[in-house]
């Protein structure tokens, strides 16, 4: 009678035990892989940092749809960083302290600077779509981009500016992202030395002299002016220089690369050139089909911010398939350093200290809307 009743015990124990492992294990299986996207949402330029989210969203529904990172799915967690100094740190403390496997960060080169120290010694992946300093070039360290750096802009600039002749530039610098725009010009002037330069500075978190900016801009009368400045400040500036006289050519980088550069700048932005890795005329079905989503979810076309954003995502939900849980910083970023991608922009590889190249296209504006007017380099 012991007998039965120890295996009666013994059997009802393990009735009790295979459900909570099933269980427990399937809940395994299903814990989030969480991304951290710290990008600006309401400081100066935010409206840029909704076309950011968006196409990161969208990118997160569609990883999940095809089943996440192995059964485990992606959970997005956003932070507004305000574009602030004191709220940009904060914001990756507060992700990081949440247990995100990557942070994608921030929306320009100085946000990035700012809190690089920090994220990678905390064994965090930083990757930056948005981040084209040269002083993030050729480091072994937990830094990714997909985005190309200064190197091949000003590379490309050069190559533009003897390809028109253009002996005479002003060159705008907005100092609120100066380690972006002082690189960018000392970037081109290694490649061409022959141009009467004539730099300008100012702040657009400050207080500006329009008309002292202006002035100064226009001293040397260039037959190029080229704009590094985010979008809104690229139109603003083409107009109040347009409204001078000025009709020379303007250059912008892909930082103005959106819809809204019309919007501020009006008919002043007609011809303005920008020097960028993202065509407007992107023929690839997984592009198509992107665009199609973004237009029908978000009810607004797909632009170079969105298509950045879900091309990151893309990156590392593909090189996360290829990793074992629980996941290791360091594993994930030497997947991401030796896989062959295929996103919606094309293909893409990374080199060994997880910097893209990838080639330089020149855009125009014609009658209010981008056109790629061809490969530069």
């Amino acid at each position: 009678m012991k007998k039965h009743k120890r295996i009666f015990f013994l059997l009802c124990s393990f009735l009790v035990v295979i459900p909570i492992l099933f269980f427990g294990l399937r809940s395994w299986s299903r814990r989030p892989v969480k991304i951290g996207l710290a990008i600006n949402l309401s400081g100066l330029g935010g409206h840029a940092g909704g076309y950011i989210m968006d196409g990161a969203l969208l990118a997160v529904d569609d990883v999940n749809r095809e089943g996440g990172i192995n059964g485990h799915p992606i959970e997005l967690m956003i932070r507004d960083d305000r574009n602030s100094h004191e709220r940009i740190l904060e914001v990756d403390k507060e992700l990081i302290a949440a247990g995100v496997t990557a942070i994608i960060g921030h929306s320009n080169s100085q946000n990035t600077l700012a809190v690089y120290p920090y994220v990678t010694a905390h064994k965090t992946l930083l990757i930056s779509p948005y981040t084209a300093t040269t002083r993030l070039t050729g480091l072994d360290d937990l830094f990714c981009r997909t985005a190309v750096d200064n190197q091949l802009y000003g590379r490309a600039l050069a190559i533009l500016l003897k390809k028109r002749g253009i002996k005479r530039v002003s060159y705008l610098l907005d100092m609120a992202n100066s380690c972006f725009a002082e690189d960018f010009v000392a970037q081109t002037k290694k490649n061409y030395s022959g141009a009467d330069d004539n730099v300008v500075r100012f702040n657009s978190k400050a207080n500006t002299d329009w008309q002292k900016v202006t002035e100064g801009l226009l001293k040397n009368n260039p037959e190029a002016v080229v704009l590094l400045t985010e979008v809104s400040m690229t139109g603003i500036w083409s107009q109040k220089l347009r409204a001078k006289g000025f009709r020379g050519d303007f250059i912008a980088t892909l930082w103005a690369q959106s819809p809204d550069l019309m919007r501020y700048g009006g008919g002043a932005t007609e011809g303005l050139t920008v020097i960028t890795f993202i065509s407007p005329e992107n023929k690839r079905p997984a592009y198509q089909d992107f665009a199609r989503k973004m237009e029908k979810k978000f009810k607004r076309p797909a632009n170079a911010r969105a298509v950045r954003a879900y091309e990151v995502v893309q990156v590392l939900a593909l090189a996360l398939r290829q990793c074992a849980y629980p996941f290791s910083v360091n594993e994930l970023q030497e997947k991401i350093k030796t896989m062959r991608f295929e996103t919606i922009m094309g293909p893409l590889r990374f080199n060994r200290f997880c910097d893209v190249v990838r080639p330089i296209c020149e855009v125009r504006v014609r009658q209010g809307v981008f056109q790629c007017q061809g490969k530069i380099l």
